[in-house]
């Protein structure tokens, strides 16, 4: 069995939301704590958290439920949070692939990820896809680590999921296609998935 560790990226300062988006309430807990808790009971003692803004706040969130890896360049985009969780992760194991999810599409469930889980045979990189594009959540064989190890820069993986000379299989994931990145994003985003329901 493939031993497969799951990254959330939360070291960002969210200035276009006005800062601590990870602790933004969403029907009642920290939004964080949405990924985790659908993340968690799939990757156990395997998941772990970027934090880099507003480290200190969001660790009480987190607990004992993932391990964390402090992205100390977060200014400088999510590349680099990429590369120092990867370097994190190889640091703490030998795993054959790693799902990065991002910890503000709030919209997934553990269902999703696990789509990208059940698709994964360890030589393809499973993408999301939605808004004509793939993006993440994405699940990446260990192949490709030393490359993720090596990121920089805003997009974090998006130009490498998105180039036809990789080894890509897409996964339609319309409840990717939400992430919040203001406040009306998050009114929106409560509006479609808990009023309804």
């Amino acid at each position: 069995m493939m031993k497969i560790a799951g990254l959330i990226l939360a070291a960002g300062e969210s200035t276009r939301f006005g800062g601590r988006k990870q602790l933004a309430d969403i029907d009642g807990k920290p939004m964080l704590e949405h990924a985790i808790d659908q993340l968690r009971p799939i990757f156990e003692d395997d998941l772990y958290v970027v934090l880099g803004a507003y480290r200190d706040e969001i660790l009480s969130v987190i607990g004992n439920r993932a391990k964390t890896i402090a992205n100390n360049n977060w200014q400088s985009g999510m590349g680099s949070s990429i590369a120092v969780g990867i370097a994190g992760i190889c640091a703490a194991g030998t795993y054959d692939g790693v799902l990065i999810a991002l910890g503000d599409q709030a919209g997934l469930t553990g269902s999703d990820y696990q789509k990208l889980l059940n698709a994964f045979d360890g030589s393809h990189i499973i993408a999301s896809r939605y808004k004509d594009l793939n993006g993440v959540p994405a699940l990446f064989p260990a192949t490709y680590f030393p490359e993720l190890a090596m990121m920089s820069g805003p997009r974090g993986a998006q130009q490498m999921l998105n180039n036809s000379s990789y080894n890509i299989s897409a996964i339609a994931m319309p409840n990717a296609e939400f992430d919040i990145d203001t406040p009306v994003d998050l009114q929106l985003f409560a509006n479609r998935f808990f009023e309804a329901s």
